[in-house]
């Protein structure tokens, strides 16, 4: 009896996972927009890279930043044996254009796992160092590059294919993976900002908005309660609304537009592209041949 109903649950997580429309517009479409959006976020950030990111420059003594990232084990070992081989200088010159460097040959697809996986290392080595500053893109894109080189994003419409003639149908849905991921990450998002109180009377929103510009302290009470509570239930319901047919295409729509807000009221472009990106990838169709997205 147990074994069947274990055996029966196995199955149900199978099918979960089963392929039932081409994977590859999302394999693709995801290497390809997580590889520009964080490309155009580093060379956004280079004029002012090394007041967090070099060896003698920086704002506040690089030490003391990594030491408050939870790779600090990691880094000052990392850190220690560069300054022990006198490979300190030559770490700082080179990390970030190999990183550019990587982050291009993932977008063109030229040895895809390996450059996605050097990205992932620089990423980390580079943004964890000035931890402090780092923010929700940071981690997003953490995950976004561990996930470019679990998933064969190179499979399909890269310099690999090319090269290495892959015949093999993908028959593991990993669009899955980042649909789950997602709704997980918005519900107990939800259920954070639930528990604050300055999210129920606007507060919270007043705070994100007015420390950017001060032009928003003139909103309406009214106002910023709505938007408040629109996006606690919004992001707490989130699961349940784009899991449900009649409600998908109007979550993401909803989703979609609060990301544009928060970029365009907050200035966090490249997390509110980066979450962008995982919504579309996530939940929209997007066709092979077709130059459009839609949602089903």
């Amino acid at each position: 009896m147990l074994f069947k109903k274990v055996y029966s649950l196995y199955n149900s997580l199978v099918k979960l996972f089963d392929v039932k429309e081409s994977i590859i517009p999302f394999l693709v479409f995801y290497r390809v927009a997580i590889s520009l959006v964080a490309i155009i976020e580093i060379t956004s950030l280079f004029p002012d890279l090394h007041l967090f990111f070099s060896q003698y420059n920086t704002l506040i003594p690089q030490e003391l930043m990594y030491m408050q990232s939870g790779y600090f084990k990691y880094l000052h070992v990392f850190y220690v044996f560069l300054e022990e081989n006198n490979l300190t200088t030559v770490f700082y010159k080179l990390a970030v254009p190999i990183y550019i460097t990587a982050l291009l040959s993932l977008l063109a697809g030229i040895f895809t796992r390996y450059t996605a996986l050097l990205a992932l290392i620089l990423q980390l080595l580079i943004f964890r160092s000035f931890a402090p500053f780092n923010y929700g893109y940071d981690y997003f894109l953490t995950m976004s590059l561990f996930y470019c080189f679990v998933f064969p994003v190179g499979r399909y419409y890269s310099i690999d294919e090319k090269i290495f003639k892959y015949t093999s149908k993908e028959n593991f849905n990993y669009k899955r993976v980042l649909q789950i991921h997602l709704a997980i990450a918005y519900c107990l998002s939800g259920v954070s900002k639930g528990l604050d109180p300055g999210w129920w009377n606007g507060n919270s929103v007043w705070k994100a908005i007015a420390s950017v510009d001060n032009s928003f302290f003139s909103i309406s009470p009214l106002i910023l309660t709505f938007v408040g509570i629109g996006t606690v239930l919004l992001e707490f319901l989130y699961p349940l609304l784009i899991f449900l047919k009649p409600t998908r295409k109007y979550a993401l729509t909803a989703i979609i537009l609060m990301h544009v807000s928060i970029a365009i009221m907050m200035e966090l472009y490249a997390f509110s592209a980066i979450m962008i990106v995982w919504n579309i990838a996530a939940y929209g169709t997007l066709k092979e041949k077709a130059k459009h997205v839609e949602t089903v």
